[in-house]
């Protein structure tokens, strides 16, 4: 009976099974890398049943997520093409999350990291659900994927454009741009918009997109009540505040509850509250290059250390310094990871637009 061998994931293989399969099978590792990205996807087609045991035994050997059917089996290859983007919860973390998804994606911790501080931090592009579902059971990072073509995006047009740019894309989009302090902004704009605004301005980088199922952005508290059960719960139970500083920070609002989320997230916790009756709002940061001021340097030495992982020299503090702020701008990403490590040693740290 003729058998059919399917690759229904990289599942916990490498890229580098693909030089193992590339070099067996005599056929370009590109190739090879599509059909593991792409999975589920066919390897071989009419093999009798002990070339496709051996097969599945080999492929299951390197890590993948494999299966043998015959003509008989109805087999359903049909799979949506998706963009993936990562988020971390504990920023700490990103030394680990660096290695797993260089080991996912087969290339240097640098080149991830690279990848991690664009905004979205897209890391694959053009996969399919099963990669994205694979990478979630091997990364402490959280793993966000859509269909890009489905996706709705923001548009951020430089105050560098001109006004004869902005009132173009206005005209085209039919509608008003928001202005911030960074761009000009412009939300919930199609696919074939965003592309087209894309292709059309892009080599002035007047404009930026960003896709709004991997854009990060914080929840605020803007109101609540302290005699409120479910308000008091919420705040409790799925924040963690404890109970009896309530009255206190109900007295210093607005805060923020959560930072950094992403947005489809962002959206159904915002419902949640608007549910229960709590005052909150989706804030979204279009500043991508932040600065770090340290008000109380007590321990210069492990200051240092921490801030010369990504910043130059000649722009660390003295060693002598009491206080200190970055001449240089960083990516958020980075601005939250020293941020994390110098409120371990608690100089008073904060980041600043």
């Amino acid at each position: 009976m003729e058998n059919t061998v399917i690759i229904n994931s990289i599942g916990n293989a490498t890229p580098g099974a693909s030089k193992v399969l590339s070099d067996a099978l005599k056929v370009p590792q590109d190739y090879i890398l599509k059909l593991l990205y792409n999975a589920p996807s066919i390897l071989f087609q009419k093999v009798d049943k002990d070339t496709a045991e051996k097969a599945e035994s080999t492929l299951t050997k390197l890590g993948l997520d494999v299966s043998i059917c015959t003509k008989d089996d109805t087999v359903d290859l049909t799979t949506e093409l998706i963009d993936i983007s990562v988020s971390i919860d504990n920023i700490l973390m990103l030394p680990k999350v660096l290695e797993q998804l260089s080991v996912f994606l087969g290339c240097k911790q640098s080149e991830v990291l690279n990848l991690m501080l664009n905004e979205p931090s897209i890391v694959l592009g053009n996969v399919s659900v099963a990669t994205a579902k694979a990478l979630q059971k091997r990364t402490d990072a959280n793993v966000h994927f859509s269909n890009p073509r489905k996706d709705i995006y923001t548009i951020l047009i430089s105050k560098k454009a001109g006004n004869t740019s902005l009132k173009n894309i206005e005209k085209l989009l039919k509608t008003k741009a928001t202005e911030t302090a960074e761009a000009f902004v412009i939300e919930n704009v199609s696919y074939d918009h965003s592309q087209l605004l894309w292709r059309q301005y892009q080599s002035n980088k007047a404009v930026k997109l960003l896709n709004q199922s991997h854009q990060l952005v914080s929840i605020v508290l803007e109101d609540f009540d302290v005699e409120n059960e479910a308000h008091t719960n919420f705040l409790t139970e799925k924040v963690g505040m404890p109970k009896e500083i309530l009255a206190d920070i109900h007295e210093a609002l607005p805060i923020t509850l959560f930072e950094n989320i992403n947005r489809n997230q962002a959206k159904t916790i915002n419902a949640d509250c608007d549910n229960i009756g709590l005052n909150t709002a989706i804030e979204k940061d279009f500043n991508f290059k932040k600065k770090l001021h340290i008000s109380a340097i007590e321990d210069a030495e492990n200051a240092i250390k921490i801030l010369a992982q990504f910043i130059a020299e000649e722009n660390l503090p003295k060693t002598n310094a009491t206080s200190w702020t970055s001449n240089e701008e960083v990516p958020p990403l980075i601005a939250r990871y020293l941020l994390a490590q110098l409120e371990q040693i608690q100089c008073n740290p904060e980041i600043i637009n």
